[in-house]
């Protein structure tokens, strides 16, 4: 396929009517299909240039087809946009959001077939990575070649989220001992977030992107739109490009789309044709693929052709009518309520749709009362009030056992594209592998390379770690990564040697029980340390959890919000810095979680402990420096002989009206739309004999939430506050301790905590409260700087305060810099009664649980 001036058209879509099947062709304007004998209607068409309509008879042998596309030619009326005068495309725009909604859930069911190709190439990689000889090895058999996959599928849908997937063939040129696949089958371009950016469909996207129509040309019975989006800003979240609008219908027959992120770059074309009255569904998908980010260079490539044998979609509604709901007797009640709500939401989509033109915000309302319309005629939905459809994807794929060795022939029937020479000296190479394998398995040095083999499976097994099940997944063992061997590293134990593990057993569709053992050789101190957790889950739509947990360790003072122990670790051993301070726990506890109602839960334990103070058994740092004392750092400290303490504790959690999905039959809360509040209450039991002499009644509040303004910015808040009653002879882990550190990298999330003081520093036996704010945002000061406005980081202010009894109230204000919560680096500022007192530099970076 080419161009009037004899240039290749790459990633055209060819349509054949009859058979329902889309043809993608490469990046040269290639392109290849199996047909039977007969006569077929073609639709040819690339986004820049007009449609084509063919007739071809297929008779016999292999046939050769060219065809050449005229650019197309752009209609725009004589349109003046002053100051006050909007472009065009708004309106068009309005009214393909208001019925995106629609859109987005208009496919019921549909049986498909789809070839998908993908290519890779690495064409460069970091010099400080080819110091490693495995690396200048691997990549010499990698760097500056092509590789590629293909699949051939039948895929069937069922709304409203149910996916089977069978492979039917597959093939690539990729290493062996590299596992590569091709997620995309199709694309939703109605979807909310596209390609994990912010759609310029969605219900605000008039807030982020500017529209300008670029014009408009006649394509059958329809009339096309196109329009041009704009990103207001730089930021990466956001998409740019062209979307192809049908006028009468408002939907899409095609996309063109950029995105960009870091050192990404991405070109898509989803092309759609009408596959049954209405309904303009993807055919022809493909997506080049540009990486340059820290070193490492490659590109990449994707095409996919679908063809559908079996759609059935719902048909757009008139102007003011909404979706009919079918009813069954045990749903009359509900039925009727729906119907009366129905009835109201129709009335008003008439008075919007009876209108000539829509506002921005009236387009937003007609897009929720679209969606608002779909889910009341929704009869999947639950009786429940506040239980929410699973939209979790259900994607069930299976591979045909003979997928992975087809032959060339059978390649070539189903192939939408011919194989480019790079391609095939691709697969050429990898066949030269598979020769070379086999002749050293015929050879006696197979043995040899099956045991080093093994020995790399051992070894990846212990670095990363894997969970073994049994054939039906009633039984598991989870062996953990190298970080659960040696887990730690102190002042008082030494180090940490032992190991970690998990046993799970099945015991029902709604019950299962698990085990995790820990123990562990202190070197210093030459003890065992050893601990376990015995878990039952059950009543999954209650999210029941009862447990046992027991053992005698090595614990944090700040047992209950503590810096991360792994940090502390590394900290010791190489700066010689301990924050953490610790003490010996011997302890057997048993507890119950259970939801008691929608949103409101409710949590019951019993507790026995016996502790004593520890001194260290570390005389000199690993690598120099001094051996810090285990001395927390607060005035209310004492050393702590032996001593034993029971208490019990409850809590209450409410949410207001959470809603919430069934994924995997437990119940998963959706994100909260009001704050949660929290309640807790803990009592100490003086006991008679000498050892039990700590009691006393401690009563907490807490609540908290966190609010999303747009697509970019966030504001939570968390207050908390709380009292001891009758206290007496406390222990330091009694009591109230705080999220506090010193420490400049830190697992701490920037928006709780304060990070400029000891943390053990106002721990209190008394009454306290504290307040946390932040608000994050995608524009503040350094990403003002042009250079920085298209970087993903956003920036973010805080505000944390905290006012014990007999200590003068302390705040801290920070500006940060990050990626969310994943990795952040703030500057923060301590006032003690509102006096500027210290300034540090933290780290944020929460180590993956």
């Amino acid at each position: 396929m080419t161009d009037e001036k004899g240039f290749p058209i790459p990633y055209a879509s060819l349509y054949l009517v009859e058979l329902q099947t889309g043809v993608t062709t490469d990046d040269n304007g290639h392109f290849q299909t199996t047909l039977k004998k007969g006569r077929y209607t073609l639709e040819v068409s690339s986004i820049g240039y007009s449609k084509e309509r063919l007739q071809v008879d297929v008779v016999g042998d292999a046939q050769e087809r060219n065809i050449v596309l005229h650019e197309r030619i752009y209609q725009l009326g004589e349109v003046v946009i002053g100051r006050n005068t909007e472009d065009p495309a708004y309106s068009i725009m309005r009214q393909v959001i208001a019925k995106a909604p629609f859109y987005r859930n208009q496919l019921v069911s549909f049986h498909a077939g789809t070839y998908l190709k993908g290519t890779g190439k690495l064409k460069s990689i970091p010099a400080i990575l080819k110091l490693s000889k495995e690396v200048r090895k691997q990549s010499k058999e990698m760097l500056g070649k092509l590789f590629v996959l293909e699949e051939q599928r039948e895929v069937t849908y069922a709304a409203p989220n149910k996916w089977t997937n069978r492979v039917k063939a597959y093939a690539n040129s990729f290493p062996e001992n590299m596992r590569v696949d091709i997620g995309i089958t199709t694309v939703n371009l109605y979807t909310p977030n596209l390609f994990d950016k912010v759609s310029p469909l969605s219900a605000g996207a008039f807030s982020y992107y500017r529209y300008q129509l670029e014009g408009s040309y006649a394509e059958g019975d329809h009339v096309i739109d196109k329009i041009r989006i704009i990103p207001r800003n730089k930021n990466p979240r956001l998409l740019s490009g062209y979307l192809y609008v049908v006028d009468d219908l408002s939907c899409l027959s095609s996309a063109e789309l950029v995105v960009e992120e870091g050192g990404l770059k991405a070109n898509i074309r989803v092309v759609c044709s009408e596959v049954s009255v209405g309904a303009f569904l993807p055919t022809s998908t493909s997506m080049g693929c540009v990486i340059d980010v820290m070193g490492i260079e490659a590109e990449a490539s994707y095409l996919c052709a679908t063809h559908y044998a079996r759609v059935q979609a719902k048909k757009l509604p008139a102007n003011g009518q909404v979706f009919p709901i079918e009813t069954n007797h045990s749903q009359l009640a509900v039925s009727k309520a729906q119907a009366k709500k129905q009835r109201k939401i129709e009335e008003q989509i008439r008075k919007l749709t009876d209108k000539p033109d829509l506002t921005n915000a009236e387009a937003y309302k007609l897009y929720k009362l679209t969606a608002k319309s779909i889910e009341l005629a929704d009869t999947l939905k639950s009786l429940r009030k506040y239980e929410r459809p699973n939209r979790e994807l259900q994607n069930d794929v299976k591979t045909d056992s003979l997928a992975g060795k087809k032959d060339s022939l059978y390649w070539a029937d189903v192939r939408s594209v011919p194989l480019r020479p790079e391609e095939l000296e691709s697969y050429a190479r990898k066949q030269q592998r598979l020769m070379q394998k086999d002749s050293l398995n015929k050879s006696g040095d197979s043995l040899h390379a099956k045991k080093k083999t093994i020995a790399g499976k051992v070894l990846n097994t212990w670095l990363t770690g894997q969970t073994f099940t049994t054939k039906d997944k009633d039984v598991w063992l989870k062996l953990y990564d190298l970080t659960a061997y040696v887990p730690e590293y102190n002042f008082v134990d030494g180090l940490w040697v032992g190991a970690k593990l998990t046993g799970g057993l099945k015991l029902s569709e709604k019950a299962d029980l698990n085990f995790t053992p820990r123990l562990y050789y202190a070197t210093a101190r030459k003890k065992l340390i050893s601990d376990f957790s015995l878990t039952l889950n059950y009543a999954p739509r209650r999210a029941g959890n009862l447990w046992l947990k027991g053992g005698r360790l090595t614990d944090d003072y700040n047992g209950e919000s503590g810096e991360s122990r792994l940090y502390n670790s590394a900290a010791t051993f190489l700066f010689s810095r301990s924050d953490v301070k610790f003490y010996e726990k011997s302890y057997l506890a048993l507890g119950n979680r259970m939801e008691i109602a929608n949103g409101l839960q409710f949590s019951a334990s019993l507790e026995w402990q016996r502790r004593n103070s520890l001194q260290n058994f570390v005389s000199k740092a690993p690598l120099g420096g001094h051996v810090e004392p285990n001395v927390p750092e607060n005035a209310n400290y004492q050393f702590m002989p032996v001593n034993n303490l029971l208490k019990s504790s409850f809590e209450l959690n409410y949410t207001p009206a959470q809603y919430y999905r069934i994924v995997k039959g437990r119940k998963a809360y959706e994100e909260p739309l009001f704050p949660t509040f929290s309640l807790r209450y803990e009592r100490a039991f003086p006991m008679s004999s000498e050892k039990y002499v700590t009691s006393y009644h401690r009563l907490e509040f807490a609540a908290w939430q966190t609010v999303d303004f747009g697509m970019f910015n966030r504001f939570s808040w968390n207050v908390n506050a709380g009292m001891f009653r009758n206290a007496k002879q406390l222990q330091f882990p009694d009591l109230k301790h705080f999220v506090s550190t010193r420490m400049p990298l830190t697992e701490r999330s920037f928006d709780t905590g304060f990070f400029l003081i000891d943390n053990y520093r106002y721990a209190t036996a008394d009454r306290w409260a504290q307040a946390h704010m932040s608000w994050h945002m995608p524009y503040l000061l350094v990403k003002q700087l042009p250079f920085l406005r298209k970087k993903s980081f956003d920036e973010a202010l805080h505000l944390h305060t905290l006012v014990t009894y007999k200590n003068s109230p302390y705040s801290e204000l920070g500006y940060s810099v990050g990626f969310r919560n994943v990795a952040r680096v703030g500057v923060f500022a301590g006032l003690n009664r509102l006096k500027y007192s210290t300034t540090s530099v933290s780290v944020s970076l929460p180590f993956p649980k």
